[in-house]
């Protein structure tokens, strides 16, 4: 993405309504959050939670992609949706859009009908390349890859997202971006010559007595931190320690839909999880009998997706795309999973090297 020209300033009267945020992360932070184009693909109850909260923040305007229609099982599950009228013949983000108009007027809503991700490379290329943050929720494996891909070309901030029942991950891919950076200690002095005048230096902050500046971070793809190596000895002694048991469970999922494995029939595609699982496991170094979601539990990685795990998700991606765009303390490196079956959540940084 070319870089983004912040040429709006937050009002007077939006200082108002965002003043308890703005002491919070500062006014830098929020003229940021102000100039923001969002793209969210997937209006489902995960896609929701993180409109709702993006919204909130007070970004410029946010684009809303899903082409389905909304499902009956729906309606008591996405607080978006106006239960006293009939959603089933409302696209997913058309069905949203009062709540979210009545959420934050500030906010700009453009809502897309058709099914973007089944456009050409190029079509979707011209399409995602200028926006600041293009998050994608519980998509295909294939059409996450690829809008990644495309993502990275262009130096999008890009999320992607899913739910599987119980368990929930999200995925951040910041590549090129800088964010605040502790301050080493020993800091140089400056000769006043007239080479060191002319010398870039990053612009130093301080905060809670701690000094901070900018530093540009490299983040691998989705492909690359969805399939680490742990097979090298130095990666193998840190495995147990650093690799979740709940890894296995969304890998397993991803792969299943990858690899089209998933029906519908939920004890055929129980049966099909089984084996991709213990090759995950074993891959993993871990030990199949010792994990604590056993296959008599594969039945919660299918809809309906749980509330809270949704909500966990839904407001971890809001939180670390807000500190993405306003270029803030560093978010998450990459990948963090929900899961309720274990009571579990945790961050990874993948691949593991």
């Amino acid at each position: 993405m070319t870089d983004q020209k912040e040429n709006l300033e937050v009002s007077k009267q939006e200082q108002e309504v965002y003043d308890r945020q703005i002491r919070l992360w500062g006014m830098e932070a929020q003229n940021k959050l102000r100039n923001a184009k969002v793209l969210i693909i997937g209006g489902t109850q995960l896609g929701a939670e993180v409109a709702k909260t993006l919204s909130l923040a007070g970004v410029d305007a946010l684009h809303l992609v899903d082409h389905r229609l909304v499902q009956e099982s729906e309606v008591g599950s996405n607080f978006l949706l106006d239960a006293s009228i009939d959603n089933t013949k409302l696209t997913k983000w058309v069905a949203a859009r009062s709540f979210l108009t009545n959420l934050n007027r500030n906010v700009k809503l453009h809502i897309d009908e058709t099914d973007l991700l089944s456009k050409s490379d190029s079509e979707i290329e011209a399409y995602v390349k200028d926006f600041t943050i293009v998050i994608v929720l519980d998509e295909s494996y294939e059409r996450t890859v690829k809008l990644n891909e495309l993502c990275r070309k262009h130096k999008v901030r890009f999320v992607s997202g899913a739910i599987f029942g119980w368990v929930g991950y999200t995925f951040f891919d910041f590549n090129g971006h800088s964010f605040l950076t502790k301050a080493e200690e020993s800091i140089e002095t400056a000769n006043l010559d007239e080479e060191s005048q002319n010398t870039k230096t990053n612009k130093v902050v301080t905060l809670e007595e701690d000094q901070f500046e900018p530093k540009e971070y490299t983040y691998p793809s989705f492909v690359e931190a969805f399939n680490s190596d742990f097979s090298s000895k130095k990666v193998i002694k840190k495995c147990k320690r650093v690799v979740p048991t709940s890894y296995f469970l969304v890998k397993t999922m991803l792969l299943a839909c990858k690899e089209n494995k998933l029906s519908g029939d939920m004890v055929k595609d129980i049966e099909e999880l089984i084996p991709i699982w213990k090759k995950e496991v074993v891959a993993g170094n871990h030990i199949v009998e010792n994990q604590p979601v056993q296959p008599e539990k594969f039945n919660h990685l299918f809809a309906p997706e749980f509330t809270p795990t949704t909500a966990c998700i839904g407001g971890i991606i809001g939180q670390e795309s807000i500190k993405a765009i306003s270029e803030g303390k560093l978010p998450i490196r990459n990948i963090f999973i929900y899961s309720a079956l274990d009571s579990t959540g945790i961050a990874c940084d993948f691949p593991l090297v």
